[in-house]
């Protein structure tokens, strides 16, 4: 008797027999196969070997690319360092290698082609935080060069200045500085020339209407004057944001708010034509004063990722509010446009901005240089970046050319912008 015949003949004990109908027999559970230990330790070595063999297999090719990489990183400063010695060698004129180092890092950042990527060298590093400080040596004037007339005209004095000790005034015309006549050609080197050590004296030509008159004016430390007030038809807060750049900005614009408030304005103008942006921290203690809690700015990283800086609801200007806008509006000015229209707050009147949505992180160098590279996106509340588009007014006025040049010349008659931007608000009050 085989094996199989004494299986189907050994009693299924303890198991029901087929009885009544419907009722299905159970059958005895199958034999289960074996392997032996043998066969096992085979196929488990056939598995490591085969684990082991893709590995290493996939360990080579990334080895092999780190190594091809290398190499090609090496023929790259193997390249500039014979550049170098055939400078070092073969040039005939004179030269300063500390420049030509200089000009690699400049280079290197200049060839990333975006305009607001830069490498400052010491000098200019040291330039761009002073430029930024909230205070300079000067007299404290703004200026513009008038065409018509060949002749710098000051349009506004800084109250307190040494400008205004001297009885400067608006409308007054620098026609010559040190001796140095003016012209157009030559307008940033005297400009350059009121500039010039706290303490020291400038020596300047004025003519006033039919009068010359000669100005000996005492250079000393003087706060920037980014935001300007004024009221107008009454009730109009006409505030003017010239930067957002340094840290003064937050101070003057709180002030300028409050002083509206006292002055019983009920509507306010915001002027950022001309704004070219500044720094995220102040545009975002700015914003904080006139919006509702929410969304300020949507950062966005390389990586795609996203954070957000917000508004709370401790201040909140609940008001008819426009902006003057045009295509000199750029960067933190244009987040500053973009997040009162967003909101529902303020009416844009003017030209479609510049269309910069990029944020420049600035890292310091050892040496005292500095590299500047565009990080990050920042888009406004509505998450639609403005970048390279810019943002629309809602109400376009243009300047004609004449106008345009004698932007800060002109009255506020004389503005089209600026009275269309009061129209808009005298309907909305």
């Amino acid at each position: 008797m085989t094996d199989k015949e004494n299986l189907q003949e050994q009693p299924t004990a303890n198991l029901p027999e087929t009885g009544e109908e419907g009722e299905e027999a159970i059958r005895p559970p199958k034999p289960i196969r074996r392997i032996s230990l043998a066969a096992a330790i085979f196929l488990a070595l056939i598995l490591c070997t085969a684990v082991f063999l893709s590995t290493y297999t996939v360990m080579m090719v990334q080895m092999n690319r780190a190594l091809n990489e290398q190499k090609e990183e090496r023929l790259k400063y193997s390249k500039l360092d014979a550049l170098f010695s055939q400078i070092r060698e073969e040039y005939v004129h004179e030269y300063n290698e500390d420049e030509l180092w200089e000009g690699v890092y400049a280079g290197l950042l200049s060839a990333v082609g975006d305009p607001y990527s830069e490498y400052m060298t010491a000098e200019e590093y040291a330039s761009y935080i002073a430029d930024r400080s909230g205070s300079y040596v000067g007299i404290g004037i703004h200026v513009v060069f008038d065409l018509k007339k060949s002749a710098i005209a000051i349009y506004r004095i800084v109250p307190g200045s040494p400008a205004e000790q001297a009885d400067l005034r608006a409308g007054d015309l620098i026609v010559g500085v040190e001796g140095n006549a003016v012209t157009a050609a030559a307008y940033q080197e005297v400009v350059d020339l009121i500039l010039g050590e706290e303490g020291s004296e400038v020596q300047l030509d004025i003519r006033r209407g039919e009068e010359t008159l000669k100005k000996r004016v005492k250079r000393a430390k003087v706060e920037s004057q980014n935001v300007l007030y004024e009221r107008l038809d009454g009730d109009v807060a006409y505030i003017t944001i010239l930067s957002f750049a340094d840290r003064t900005v937050t101070k003057q614009f709180e002030k300028a708010l409050e002083q509206a408030k006292a002055d019983g304005c009920k509507s306010y103008l915001f002027d950022v034509r001309n704004n070219p942006g500044g720094s995220l921290d102040v545009i975002c203690n700015v914003l904080d004063l006139l919006l509702p809690k929410g969304v300020i700015v949507r950062i966005v990283n390389a990586d795609h990722q996203e954070t957000t800086r917000d508004s709370d609801a401790e201040h909140f200007l609940d008001a008819p509010m426009a902006v003057l806008c045009n295509g000199s509006t750029a960067s933190a000015a244009e987040l500053f446009t973009a997040d009162l229209r967003d909101y529902g707050l303020a009416t844009l009147v003017g030209e479609t901005t510049y269309g910069k949505g990029t944020m420049q992180t600035i890292s310091p160098m050892k040496d005292g240089s500095a590299v500047k590279l565009s990080t990050s996106f920042y888009n406004p509340m509505c998450g639609v970046s403005y970048d390279g588009v810019g943002i629309p007014p809602d109400v376009e006025v243009k300047l004609t050319a004449d106008e345009a040049s004698r932007f800060y010349l002109l009255s506020h008659e004389e503005d089209p912008q600026l009275q269309a931007a009061l129209k808009v608000l005298r309907n909305a009050s």
